[in-house]
């Protein structure tokens, strides 16, 4: 069975987190900052739906176990411990008065949020070119363009837990990148 997907940015199977900080540390554009944070989110929580059903933990059965917390426990323990398990039962403990899409919603921010934290520190403390406040501000910046996204995903797997999370696609099958799309529109009215 392969490794979990992870959110450590030092384990190699958190490398697809891992490039989100790098495109930050070597200052690449913004928009490619955010297409790749958004191909991790949506990889990482395909790939983790998949592993979590090698386990024999769906995300369905999380979803009904979310009041549970020695349900969740169990599924922690029977994934090996699984970063993203690990999460949704630490964001279900937190979220017991929201409504599914609330708190799944409040699972992919935590999501973004642990990963930002992460690619924050790393990078302040790797090159030291950028201080906290920059760093924290460009990752906020980020979960901005994320939001619709988080939404979306949220909606989703409200509506259908085995959705598989997939980018959104444009008409001729690409995954879009609304980053680019809004940032050539102009927020005054002609």
């Amino acid at each position: 069975m392969a490794e979990n997907e992870s959110l450590n940015l030092n384990d190699p199977y958190g490398q697809r987190w891992d490039a989100v900080r790098r495109a930050i540390a070597k200052g690449q554009p913004f928009e490619k900052v955010v297409l790749l944070a958004r191909k991790a989110l949506y990889r990482g929580l395909r790939n983790t739906q998949k592993q979590c059903v090698e386990y024999g933990v769906t995300f369905q059965m999380l979803l009904e176990n979310r009041n549970s917390p020695q349900v969740l426990r169990q599924f922690v323990k029977a994934t090996l411990g699984h970063d993203y398990v690990q999460l949704f039962r630490d964001v279900a403990a937190s979220s017991a008065q929201c409504d599914t899409e609330g708190l799944l919603r409040a699972y992919v921010g935590a999501i973004w949020e642990t990963v930002a934290d992460r690619i924050v520190c790393k990078t302040v403390t790797s090159k030291g070119e950028k201080s906290l406040n920059e760093m924290r501000n460009h990752v906020g910046q980020v979960a901005e363009q994320l939001q619709p996204d988080f939404d979306r995903i949220a909606r989703k797997l409200a509506n259908d837990p085995a959705w598989k999370p997939r980018m959104p696609s444009d008409k001729k099958g690409q995954p879009t990148d609304t980053t680019a799309e809004m940032l050539s529109m102009s927020l005054l009215k002609d």
